[in-house]
C-alpha cells in the first residue's frame, strides 16, 4: 500500500512490485478493531457503475482512509471494481467523492439491502482533500 496525502492507495507500485493487501493481515484480538483506518459515520448518496455495465445508488453508511461502507439494495460480488461517486455535505456544502474501490464484501441486513464494503484503489484529486476534511 502507497499513501498520498492521508489517502491509501491499494495496488502496485510505480516499480511495479506487488504491494500489501489483505494477504498481510495479523492476527486481531477479540474487541478489537480489524481495519487499518477508523471509520467515521458519514451520510450521503452513492452512485457506482461496473464495467460489466452493473449501476446501483444507495447511501454511505461509514467512511475510512482506506473506503467506505454503503447501503444497497443489490450484492456486489467481492473483487469487482466500481466507478463511485459519493455525494456528501462537507461544512453545509454539497462536495462529490469519486474514486475508483474495488468490493470487499456483501452482507444482507434484514429488511434494509446490503451494506457492501468498499476499499479505493485511486481516489481523484479533489476528492482527496473532501475525504480529509470529512474525516478530521
Amino acid at each position: 500500500m502507497t499513501s498520498t496525502n492521508g489517502i491509501i492507495f491499494v495496488g502496485r507500485d510505480p516499480g511495479g512490485s506487488p504491494l500489501a493487501g489483505a494477504a498481510a493481515k495479523s492476527a486481531v484480538a477479540v474487541g478489537q478493531e480489524a481495519r487499518a483506518a477508523p471509520r467515521k459515520a458519514v451520510t450521503g448518496r452513492v452512485r457506482l457503475a461496473t464495467d460489466a455495465g452493473l449501476k446501483q445508488t444507495g447511501r454511505l453508511v461509514d467512511l475510512s482512509a482506506n473506503g467506505f461502507c454503503a447501503l444497497l439494495d443489490d450484492p456486489v460480488k467481492p473483487g469487482i471494481l466500481c466507478l463511485i461517486d459519493c455525494d456528501v455535505s462537507l461544512r453545509g456544502q454539497p462536495r462529490v467523492i469519486s474514486a475508483v474501490a474495488k468490493s470487499v464484501h456483501s452482507v444482507l441486513v434484514s429488511g434494509k439491502g446490503y451494506r457492501v464494503g468498499f476499499q479505493f484503489t485511486t481516489v481523484s484529486d479533489g476528492s482527496v482533500d473532501v475525504v480529509r476534511a470529512l474525516l478530521a
